[in-house]
């Protein structure tokens, strides 16, 4: 009886999961594989192995930004084209029959993005998700943006040491004429000084006793 039951349970239970995976359904996204264009000679066959591999790696990026709860068996994969592109829908673990919402799906699989091409060995333009743009990355800064930068700091050099020369070479000129200043003005104090003892010496030698005054005077004058 119990066999009856599940033949006849499983049908309607795979009926079920062929209409949550299909074209255009509610939760269904659009991958494609560029693996020819990738890898050319080294590049390798999608079979089995391949699909359970995306099957884990979205298992992986549910868990670790949407539910840890989450199984291989909530993965379903549908209408694969020879070509390696096919839709995949992600249940909910707590109803297999209901896809996870599509924000959260996108969500996480942005996030996870480099995660997904390094397993597969491809990149945002070789794994194309159709409905899901990759995060950008951002820019680079530009080399010219650093040359820029390093040409300003060396030009703040230049003139701040050329400031300093200016500035040490107009002190240098005025402690150089100070010191001239003083010099000549210790020089005109020397000479000061020395005309000034010629002239008291001179004065001395001239000086006379008052006897020698009188007798000079009675010489010149007999009467």
């Amino acid at each position: 009886m119990l066999e009856k039951t599940l033949l006849l349970i499983l049908p309607l239970f795979s009926v079920a999961l062929s209409q949550l995976c299909q074209p255009d359904a509610p939760g269904a996204f659009k991958v494609r594989f560029n693996i020819k264009k990738a890898l050319g000679d080294k590049a390798y066959a999608w079979n089995a192995d391949e699909e359970f591999l995306f099957k884990a790696m979205m298992v992986f990026a549910m868990r670790a930004h949407i539910d840890n709860t989450i199984e291989i068996t909530n993965v379903l994969i549908c209408n694969v084209t020879p070509r390696v592109s096919f839709w995949f829908v992600i249940t909910s673990p707590s109803n297999s029959s209901e896809p996870m919402q599509n924000t959260e799906v996108k969500n996480a699989i942005r996030l996870e993005r480099n995660r997904i091409n390094s397993a597969f060995l491809l990149d945002d333009n070789t794994l194309e998700f159709l409905a899901i743009p990759p995060t950008p990355a951002p820019e680079p800064a530009s080399s010219s943006k650093s040359w820029l930068i390093v040409f300003g700091v060396v030009v703040g050099l230049l003139g701040i040491a050329s400031i300093f020369l200016v500035i040490s070479g107009v002190k240098r000129k005025k402690n150089k004429d100070k010191a001239k200043s003083e010099v000549h003005d210790e020089c005109e104090n020397r000479l000061k000084s020395t005309e000034t003892v010629e002239n008291g010496a001179r004065l001395d030698n001239v000086q006379f006793s008052e006897g020698e005054d009188n007798e000079a005077f009675e010489i010149i004058t007999p009467f």
